[in-house]
This record gives C-alpha cells, structure tokens and sequence, in this order.
C-alpha cells in the first residue's frame, strides 16, 4: 500500500515547531502532540523538499527540477531591472544526513530526564573528604572463567558485583562532608561496535552492543550517586579518558551533567583535559589513568600545572590501567596504582596479568591527609 502524502500545511507546520524549539525534534514533538518518529519522519520528508534551505536557494533548486537532497549547492546569478547580470552569489546546501545525525544526537540528550534535588543529610563530619575512585571497570566486556582461571565477567555479572561491592563499601565509610566520584578511564571496554582499542587496534572480547553497554553504565553511576547523595552533603564527579573508551567517555559525562543540572549538590567537571586536580585543605588529590605517562613524569607535570601544589603538603595521585596494586612516593607525591574492578580477560590472563579485583573508598583529612581506606576484593558469595 502507498502511503498517504502528508499535506503542504502539516510539513509546514512541523518544520515551523522545530525551528521554534531550537531545532530539537524531541521538543517540537512534544509542542505538536505528536510521536518523536512521526516528527522525524516528517523532518526528513521537510529537508527532501528543500525546506532547510533559503529562499534564493530555493529559487535556483526549483528552476534546476531538482530536490532538496539532490541539490548540493550551485551559483545564483543577479540581475537588474533592466536585466543586466550584477553578480553572482555561490550557495552550497546543508548536509541533510548530518543534520539528521546531529538532531538525534540532540534529542537522546534532551529526553534525559533531570534527577529530582535530594535533601542533604542532617551530619556530616565537615574536615572529611571521600574519593570512590572506578578504575577500569571495562563495563561490556566478556570474560570465561574456565579460560581465563579467574571470574566470569559480562555486562550483568559487571552491574551485581558493582552493587554488591558498593554496598559493602557505603556501609564502612564514614560520612564525609564532601566526596569524589572518580572514574579512572576504562569505564567502558569498548568504545563503539568495532571492539578494537583505537590507538592499537587490540580486538576485545565484547558482550553486547555498544548502546545497550552505555545505557547500562549511565544508569549504574547514576544509581551510585543518588546512594552517596544520602550520605555526603556535596558531590564532584569527574570521568577520564582510558585508551578503551577514549571517545564513549565524553558520553557519560554529558549524560551525567544533563541528569544533575538541577541538583546544586552536584559538581560533573566537562573538563577536557586527562588530568583530574582536586585541593582539600593541605591534601591535593589528582588522578589521571597512567596510559600515557609513568609515575616520575606525571609527577614533573603536576608539580608544573598545579595552582596549589605550593599550598598543599599531602599530595596524592591515583592511576590504573596496569590493573594491579603499585605505589610508591615520587618526591614530595604519593603516587599508587590503584587495582581494577573488573576481573582479566583472555588477553591479559595469557600474558599471566594480576586476578585480584578491588573497589574501595579513601577519605582525607583537610589538615591530616588520607585518614582511612575501605576496599572490598570483590568475592563473590557462594
């Protein structure tokens, strides 16, 4: 059956929504009572027909018996009254499948539904500061226990034992004025459906399509911060960049700022850089995921861009991506990498890499430095 052609008054109506509102489909959809789809379906309809495209452009698109998609751009020449050529204007279309790409992009962030403000609790202990640092989480990976001689891992087993460790974790530490939500890179194993690191192009073990994986991780942490919200007055979050999620990282920051943009309790740092800096008192708090730089450098470098290195004397620094527990005090630094959360894959159990698996807290103290750890091994109950 042929579809029934939408009217000139109904294409007309709906691209005059969408340009009212920003040129977001998710909000013109809403002003017109209609489905997202519908309205984008009718955009796409809109854009064939040249509606994204100016009045003169217009003109010369119709004189040519051409479309609005067929039409990439052309000279518009100028004419007097008398008919006498004045000029020419050279014109060049918007892409329509760009602009269809990014209005997507724009409606699956405006339809996230902004966190309700939650009432702070009652105590807190106010010279205390707790990190939850999240390194290497690798959320989407796939691993077989009977190959890898270690625990199974997959997106579900991943969200369980994230629960199950927080929990345990929550209850032990102490409730803290203020507390970092740090995720240290590789948060995500891959970073789209090719499961090939970027930069090497590892292939990876994946369970499960990329969107489904990023879904799945926003609301994770998004869960995670409503708990602590419960228990510490205020909140920074901050994601680094891993060389597994060099670009799905920037998605969970922006997911994560659009959630909480209502929240003031709530602090999610869009900062672009692979350094995170935080001051409390005399502690400076830093971290960065340790792909790119080992310990005396990252050291050199910090000491250089710092603005409070001088103001500080405990300083720390927090890095993965070895997956295993090293530390060491680099200078005036304690430098310590931190253990994974997620257990070895078939890679890095054939290169006889570390099994052990942590999530823990670290709590400061303004003028003592690091006061207390809490961490969980991850041992499944039987």
């Amino acid at each position: 059956m042929v579809a029934k052609p939408r009217s000139p008054e109904l294409l007309q109506k709906t691209w005059a929504a969408y340009i009212e509102h920003g040129e977001v489909t998710a909000k013109a959809a809403r002003a017109l009572d209609m489905p997202v789809e519908t309205v984008r379906c009718i955009l796409l309809e809109c854009r064939k027909k040249g509606f994204h495209l100016s009045d003169g452009a217009m003109n010369a698109v119709n004189s040519a018996g051409l479309s609005g998609v067929e039409a990439r751009g052309g000279w518009i020449h100028n004419y007097d009254d008398a008919g006498r050529k004045t000029g020419a204007t050279r014109w060049n279309a918007p892409e329509a499948e760009v602009e269809d790409y990014l209005d997507k992009i724009r409606t699956a962030f405006d339809g996230i539904r902004a966190a309700e403000p939650v009432v702070a609790p009652d105590s807190v202990m106010g010279d205390l500061i707790t990190v939850y640092p999240l390194f290497d989480v690798h959320l989407g990976m796939l691993a077989w226990g009977a190959e890898t001689g270690a625990q199974d891992y997959d997106t579900k087993i991943a969200v369980g034992d994230m629960r199950y460790a927080f929990a345990k974790i929550h209850a032990l530490t102490p409730q803290s004025r203020s507390a970092i939500v740090l995720l240290g890179g590789d948060f995500f194993h891959a970073d789209n459906d090719d499961a090939v690191t970027k930069k090497s192009k590892h292939h990876l073990d994946v369970d499960g399509r990329q969107f489904k994986v990023l879904e799945t991780g926003i609301q994770l942490i998004a869960e995670t911060i409503d708990t602590l919200l419960n228990k510490h007055e205020d909140i920074t979050i901050r994601v680094l960049r891993g060389n597994h999620d060099e670009d799905s990282h920037k998605v969970m920051t922006f997911a994560l700022f659009e959630r909480y943009r209502n929240e003031p309790r709530v602090v999610v740092e869009k900062d672009p850089r692979d350094l995170f800096m935080k001051q409390w008192g005399r502690c400076l708090i830093s971290a960065h995921h340790g792909d790119k730089a080992k310990a005396e450098r990252l050291t050199l470098y910090l000491s250089d861009v710092c603005p409070y290195w001088s103001a500080t004397r405990h300083r720390f620094m927090f890095t993965g991506h070895i997956h295993h527990d090293s530390a060491k005090d680099v200078g005036p630094l304690r430098w310590e990498s931190l253990r994974a959360f997620c257990p070895p894959d078939s890679y890095a159990s054939g290169m006889s890499y570390a099994t052990r698996r942590a999530l823990q807290s670290i709590t400061f103290h303004k003028n003592d430095g690091l006061v207390q750890r809490n961490a969980d091994p991850i041992e499944r109950p039987a």
